[in-house]
């Protein structure tokens, strides 16, 4: 059976390249490029215009039993068909699905004229394939080249040693795989042993090393790897035991690739850290570095987020996003999270959700747009469907409050215990104090324990909805004050 494929000027080689890796069931393929840069957008009129018009491509089709063309593109294929003499399908919405189609057809299935490959076969997501670099503690992939990519995070040296359990078991439950344990000069080594003793409780445990003789006392406590610069390497290098891991961050790539090729050469496992810059200052010329150490070292490659959630003052679930699809498009191997300040909180969360977006996308040859997304929290993907009833409305205007000034609410977030707590006084006598984590459910039973007026009602559960989004969002809750305030707000817009 000969099948052709029609596609765009600029995805055409990267449909061949799919179809030549992957045509298993030994198809003749012809990839037809139409003289347009993309072609998702177009209609299938359109299309069957543009076959018509070309000669070359109209006895090109012709030649094919069948005629598949990109998922994405609107309306039915019968145009095309009538344009062609040539039975023609709908073929999947994104090129990494185009072999399960193939597979589909080979198999007996039937595609669709009017619904997607995608839609005919359910949902398909691709498998990654992978080589595999080495192993760390005998159950982790490093592969050569991601993805996947492996999280990895680190404890930071200000970290108190009684917080480490905590965190070192939230980054783990979070998606961490594996864990740095962070020092500095001023940091104790004997903090440090500490908290590798805690943390190999539940990862293997890298540990930053800027000391030679504390590498073995380290090593007795059971880390498999550390994290040091290329120049410690130099002048360190007979003193480092062949079964740890190295990660080696240098942002000079010359003595970069020296270092690491040299401790490939002696068997090493290592991990290349080109080191990704501060945005303004580094990131445009680090990235040039990734892109020269992942061509030129045969070695994993580490993407580390901290420069740059920490420097941007925006939220870090938009900027984990858009790191993981470079760090995928790079094909890093590790992407390294530092929870550094509160505003970079829950980042391993947030990272582990970006890289599943990455990686799918990455998987389906396609963009991230319209992948299911846990990182769109204020915003969203559609516009809010418009609802439309029969009901006549009465418009309410600002209505000031009715309040009686002996009765009194406070509400408080209790951040340690993650719970809203709500007091009430009347004629300054405690007359209630509850607290719980569910908005709703306070209201209830303040209301059913005191005759509070209607407007003191919907007083408190507007406020405690308020608290308890305070509290999913980890933000500062403000009796009275909002919770978020967009940056158009004030520029006269709805």
């Amino acid at each position: 059976m000969k099948i052709a494929i029609l596609t765009s000027t600029t995805a055409e080689e990267l449909v061949k390249d799919l179809i030549k890796n992957d045509n298993k069931n030994k198809y003749d393929i012809d990839i037809i490029a139409l003289p347009v840069p993309v072609i998702s957008i177009l209609d299938t009129n359109v299309i069957s215009k543009i076959i018509m018009k070309r000669t070359y491509l109209l006895n090109k089709l012709k030649d094919s039993n069948i005629i598949i063309i990109p998922g994405l593109v609107r309306g039915s294929t019968e145009v095309i068909e009538k344009a062609t003499n040539v039975e023609t399908y709908k073929g999947p919405k994104s090129l990494g699905v185009l072999p399960y189609a193939l597979d589909f057809i080979y198999n007996g299935g039937k595609l669709d004229k009017i619904k997607s490959a995608d839609e005919v076969m359910g949902s398909v997501i691709p498998k990654i394939t992978y080589k595999t670099a080495f192993k760390i503690n005998d159950n982790i992939d490093i592969p050569m080249r991601g993805p996947p990519t492996i999280i990895i995070a680190e404890i930071h040296p200000d970290i108190r040693l009684e917080e480490v359990d905590e965190i070192a078991k939230r980054y783990v439950n979070d998606g961490a795989k594996i864990l740095i344990i962070g020092s500095n000069q001023k940091t104790d080594p004997e903090i440090v042993k500490e908290k590798i003793k805690i943390a190999k409780k539940y990862a293997p445990v890298f540990v930053e090393l800027s000391d030679i003789s504390l590498i073995k006392s380290y090593q007795d406590l059971g880390i498999i790897g550390i994290s040091t610069s290329s120049t410690f390497i130099q002048n360190n290098l007979d003193q480092i035991p062949m079964d740890l891991a190295i990660i080696i961050g240098d942002r000079n790539i010359k003595r970069l690739k020296k270092i690491g090729k040299d401790l490939i050469n002696r068997g090493y496992k290592v991990i290349i850290d080109p080191v990704l810059g501060i945005p303004g200052i580094d990131f445009v010329n680090s990235i040039k570095r990734y892109i020269n150490a992942i061509k030129s070292i045969n070695a994993p490659i580490l993407f580390s987020a901290a420069d740059v959630t920490e420097e941007i003052e925006a939220d870090t679930l938009g900027i984990h996003g858009l790191l993981a699809m470079i760090s995928i498009e790079l094909g890093a191997s590790l992407y390294l999270v530092v929870e550094e300040t509160y505003k970079s909180i829950r980042g391993v969360s947030e990272a582990r959700e970006a890289i599943r977006i990455a990686e799918t996308a990455y998987s389906l040859k396609s963009s991230p747009r319209g992948i299911f997304s846990k990182l769109l929290v204020v915003k969203q993907e559609d516009k809010p469907i418009n609802i439309i009833d029969q009901a006549k409305y009465e418009e309410v205007n600002y209505i000031p409050p009715s309040y009686n000034f002996n009765d009194y609410i406070q509400i408080n977030v209790d951040y340690n215990t993650k719970k809203i707590k709500v007091l009430f006084k009347r004629n300054n006598e405690i007359l209630a104090a509850l607290q719980g984590k569910h908005a709703m459910s306070i209201a209830r039973e303040l209301v059913k324990r005191i005759n509070i007026s209607a407007d003191h009602a919907a007083y408190l559960g507007y406020e405690l909805s308020k608290a308890e989004i305070a509290l999913k969002l980890g933000k500062t809750y403000v009796q009275d004050e909002p919770i978020i305030v967009p940056p158009w707000k004030g520029d006269n817009s709805d």
